[in-house]
């Protein structure tokens, strides 16, 4: 895989949710197949990106363990108000760092692959001004894409809105859409308990 990628690019792992569905748990905290799923998240965009930042609201130690000095919470003005503040935490970061973009990926997809995330990468590199999301067995994924840093704006504004809808925010700022031809299990959200075993 590539790993020697120049830093244009930033991991973003999202573990900030309520994991309602979960009993309230910390998803990411939750073990598949022996590991936290944030964990094999985190490997994977690891591979693909020469930095990985986590959004996270709770379990900052385990996360700080994970991805030392690269734990985002939600801005203060957009607490827990879903994945987009996640991203938007993570858009910040990219800025940050000099970066121009976002692979971003949420942590109850445990089994997604450095080969997937690579792809998506390879597709927005030849539209980089506007989000590339996957798209796999006729459902689309967009917490599964790369997102530019001038999308900063565009999406605080989104937030301060009201509006929450991680689809509609893709779909207003152009993205683009990859067929990703991979097996379901690849995007497949492990967000209650039975997802698990």
């Amino acid at each position: 895989m590539i790993s020697d990628r120049p830093p244009v690019i930033i991991g973003l792992l999202l573990a900030g949710g309520k994991g309602t569905r979960m009993g309230g748990q910390d998803k990411g905290m939750l073990p598949w197949q022996g590991q936290p799923m944030a964990r094999w998240v985190f490997r994977a965009l690891a591979t693909v990106t020469p930095e990985v930042f986590i959004s996270a609201n709770r379990s900052l130690g385990d996360y700080e363990q994970l991805a030392p000095g690269h734990v985002l919470q939600d801005p203060r003005n957009f607490c827990h108000q879903g994945p987009l503040a996640g991203l938007l935490a993570g858009l910040r970061a990219a800025a940050r760092e000099g970066a121009t973009a976002v692979l971003v990926c949420p942590c109850d997809t445990p089994g997604i692959t450095p080969a997937t995330l690579d792809a998506l990468v390879i597709a927005w590199e030849s539209r980089p001004d506007r989000p590339v999301i996957a798209e796999s067995e006729g459902r689309t994924h967009p917490l599964h894409g790369v997102y530019p840093v001038n999308l900063m704006v565009p999406l605080q504004q989104w937030l301060e809105s009201g509006n929450r809808r991680v689809m509609g925010f893709a779909k207003s700022a152009g993205a683009v859409v990859v067929d990703c031809p991979e097996a379901g299990e690849v995007f497949r959200n492990r967000n209650k308990p039975d997802d698990l075993l």
